[in-house]
């Protein structure tokens, strides 16, 4: 098996460096819009997949679920991969396989990563998508792009084309201002040497568009994944993922300049991703791996000071291997968030979700009917998918780098 696979990737490294060339000849650039498979087959399924991870959720107000995460017969940053869009009609007790595939790898070669989903004020869903097109474009390479529809209660959406929406890449929703304009997140990294990676772009008009606002130098930002909430007097908090923990700055013109560039924390959260949301009532939730340095106690804390004290937490889960939470607040006044559990661990490699409110937050413990932890939504092994053993495609990957440099 590794052998074929070795002859397939060196064949495709050959089909890659002739893409590039044939992409540029046709005229694409990375402002050429993508397009979703909206009937995608087995070949999808998760007994084809080698690995999975990075989700996000949603809910709609009449209670379906939406998540997506990304996939592939490899491992992250792979050829191959892309993301998958499944739902649930029984607030979570079963999943669909995938409705919709966005698959970048059949257009010239490209790849995919991260994407999310959320609902705008009007209850719209938002799928953003992220893709990576080897073209020589003054814009870069990579290119962050949203499918909006406007049936997100129906089991198979409406997609209306896309919307570009960034250069770079988006790992987190965009936020809805008091003013009517959404903030949206873009992680540049062909701006890493500037320092200016951490940006922002602005939809003045409920998503037909999106334009460049604001960039900002984050110290020691490793991928950017920042987030942004509003407080109560109309200024923004801003988060980002730093080397050391958390960073922060803060806005006092909706985000069009920042200030106050500094550390969040240093106990927590340190190089990886984090969720931070405005609830309804007024509070700041943040989901974080709550250990000094490592992807374990995945824990959920809440500030009613619009985040000057983080007194009340919850602990998600409290095992190895578990990260990348992106959450949601429904209608139904239940907290949604989604993560990951070992992407390349044998038994594991499980995209997840838990249920629970703020009053269970507040105890500490899940005290509210119908809150529910470590829920399932995918488990490749329950398929025969996944990893035989531990770490597989990494191992399979460094026998391809050392048959190459022979």
């Amino acid at each position: 098996m590794v052998r074929l696979l070795l002859a397939l990737l060196l064949f495709h490294g050959r089909l890659t460096a002739a893409g590039i060339d044939l992409a540029e000849s046709f005229g694409v650039t990375t402002r050429t819009p993508p397009v979703l498979n909206e009937a995608p087959g087995p070949k999808f399924w998760p007994r084809l997949r080698m690995w999975q991870g990075i989700p996000s959720i949603e809910r709609t107000a009449q209670g379906r679920l939406w998540a997506t995460w990304y996939a592939g017969p490899l491992s992250e940053g792979s050829e191959g991969n892309y993301a998958l869009l499944v739902t649930s009609a029984d607030g979570g007790a079963t999943w669909s396989n995938p409705v919709a595939v966005y698959d970048s790898s059949t257009f010239f070669d490209g790849n995919t990563a991260d994407p999310h989903l959320w609902i705008d004020p009007q209850g719209r869903l938002w799928w953003f998508v992220y893709r990576l097109l080897k073209v020589t474009h003054p814009d870069g390479i990579r290119s962050l792009w949203g499918f909006c529809c406007e049936n997100p209660d129906s089991p198979t959406p409406r997609w209306k084309p896309p919307v570009l929406a960034g250069f770079g890449l988006g790992l987190n929703k965009p936020t809805a201002l008091t003013n009517g304009h959404w903030l949206r997140p873009v992680d540049n990294n062909a701006e890493s040497k500037a320092g200016t990676r951490t940006q922002f772009w602005i939809s003045r008009d409920q998503g037909e568009s999106f334009t460049p606002f604001s960039k900002l130098p984050i110290r020691d930002v490793s991928f950017a994944e920042h987030m942004v909430v509003e407080r109560r007097d109309g200024s923004l908090l801003m988060m980002a993922r730093t080397n050391y923990g958390i960073g922060q700055a803060e806005s006092e013109d909706h985000g069009a300049t920042w200030i106050h560039e500094r550390p969040f924390t240093k106990e927590r959260g340190v190089n990886t991703r984090f969720f931070l949301r405005k609830l309804q009532s007024g509070s700041l939730l943040l989901v974080v791996n709550d250990v000094p340095k490592g992807r374990s106690r995945l824990a959920a804390l809440l500030s009613e000071d619009d985040g000057k004290t983080w007194p009340h937490q919850l602990i998600i889960d409290e095992r190895d291997r578990v990260s990348y939470p992106d959450g949601t607040e429904g209608t139904d006044g239940f907290l949604y968030v989604t993560y990951d559990r070992g992407r390349y661990e044998k038994g594991e490699q499980e995209i997840l979700f838990a249920k629970f409110t703020e009053a269970d937050i507040k105890a500490g413990n899940v005290i509210t009917g119908g809150s529910r932890l470590k829920q399932v939504i995918n488990r490749l092994a329950d398929t025969g998918g996944g990893v035989q053993i531990t770490r597989e495609p990494q191992l399979m990957e460094e026998e391809f780098q050392k048959t190459m440099s022979r």
